[in-house]
This record gives structure tokens, C-alpha cells and sequence, in this order.
């Protein structure tokens, strides 16, 4: 249980356990599903190789047995996967928004758009990530933001957002507007990606950086 969820309210805490059982047990079928297919194509490649003499069973138990101690030796093996994000060395040059002047139109559908935090952002405890996809910004059952304030659209941590918002601009983002100076936005991607509500994307392998 993660520090930031201790202050949420009783059904979003249902949910939030909900679709960590969720991923956890997509993520494990998905392991079971990849174990299943390597088991079979490796067992059917030693039979064959043995079959046509070319290695023995005692060599195959060998170096199974070397390359198992190798992998615990490394700590490299199997588990369920989480996702951080890699912050970039330098902060990059954000071209300046009027956001009050394009929230009427907008609804604030940014805080729609989904990213990892970085591995700072989630041991801070400050910013609520989702126990449905590990180390991901948490949406509400909305699609947006659980930060955001529905009825201002401002965010409610502000001064201590996510660098991924800091260093955010819908000025050149094509997913947002069709055309940023007329205002119009891309309702087609917009309805194709952001506005399904809810949703839960498993994530499954080993833990993965994002750089943004």
C-alpha cells in the first residue's frame, strides 16, 4: 500500500486494490503464457539435439545448472514488471500556455494523458500513483487525473506536480489540438484515446525506464 493512499476515501481505495489484484494477476498469466511457450520450444530443441547426438543429457544439466546460479548471482530473474520514468539531465524549454483562456474549451484534457513517474516523484510521496500500473499517474474513474480539481480544473498539487507536467505544453501537441492558434481541438483523438473513462493497461516483463 502505497504512503499517498492513506487519505483517500473508501471506494477509491476499493478500486485502487481492485485493479492491483487486477494487474498482478494479468501480469502473472502473461508470465505463465511466455514461460509456457519458452518451456516448449527449448525442451523441443534439446530433444531434437540429442536425438541427433549432438549433446547429452548430463551436458544439458550442466550448464542449466551454471547459468541458474549465474542469473540468481545477478539477482536476474523473473518477476512482474513496474515502469519508472528516467528525468532528463536538463530541463527543456516549455513554450508558455494561456491556460485559463483555453480551459473552457478544453476541460483541462491533459491531465487525461497518461506517464510514469520517476523514482524520486514516488518515493516523495506526494503524487498518487496507480496500484493498477506501477509507477503510473493515477487517473480517477473519469480518465483524468485524480489530482485535479473538477471543479476549477486546477491541480491540486500544484507547487509539487510531477516534472512531466512541469515541463509540459499543449502548444505543440497534435494529440491535443488540430489547430493550437484557432483553438480546435483533435476530437478525434481525443475520443479514440482519452475519453474511455476508467482503464487498466497491464504491464507485464521487467521493470522498464521511459525516457520523456
Amino acid at each position: 500500500m502505497p504512503p499517498d493512499s492513506r487519505d483517500d476515501g473508501p471506494g477509491e481505495l476499493e478500486r485502487q486494490v481492485e485493479r492491483g489484484n487486477l494487474y498482478t494477476h494479468t501480469a502473472l498469466g502473461r508470465n505463465a503464457e511466455r514461460l509456457a511457450e519458452v518451456e516448449s520450444l527449448l525442451y523441443g530443441t534439446i530433444d531434437v539435439l540429442v536425438a541427433k547426438g549432438r549433446i547429452s543429457i548430463d551436458e544439458v544439466r550442466e550448464a542449466a545448472a551454471r547459468v541458474r546460479a549465474e542469473s540468481m548471482a545477478r539477482g536476474d530473474m523473473p518477476e512482474a514488471g513496474v515502469a519508472v520514468r528516467m528525468a532528463p539531465s536538463a530541463p527543456q524549454p516549455v513554450v508558455p500556455v494561456d491556460c485559463s483562456q483555453r480551459l473552457p474549451i478544453c476541460g483541462a484534457v491533459c491531465c487525461k494523458l497518461d506517464f510514469a513517474l520517476t523514482l524520486d516523484e514516488v518515493e516523495a510521496g506526494l503524487t498518487k500513483w496507480d496500484l493498477g500500473r506501477p509507477y503510473f499517474i493515477r487517473h480517477g474513474p473519469d480518465g483524468s487525473c485524480v489530482h485535479l480539481d473538477r471543479a476549477t480544473k486546477g491541480c491540486g498539487v500544484y507547487d509539487t506536480r510531477p516534472g512531466t507536467c512541469r515541463g509540459y505544453s499543449c502548444a505543440e501537441d497534435q494529440r491535443i489540438w488540430k489547430d493550437f492558434d484557432k483553438m480546435e481541438l483533435n476530437d478525434e483523438w481525443l475520443s479514440e484515446n482519452l475519453d474511455k473513462g476508467d482503464r487498466l493497461v497491464a504491464v507485464g516483463g521487467l521493470l522498464r525506464f521511459i525516457e520523456t
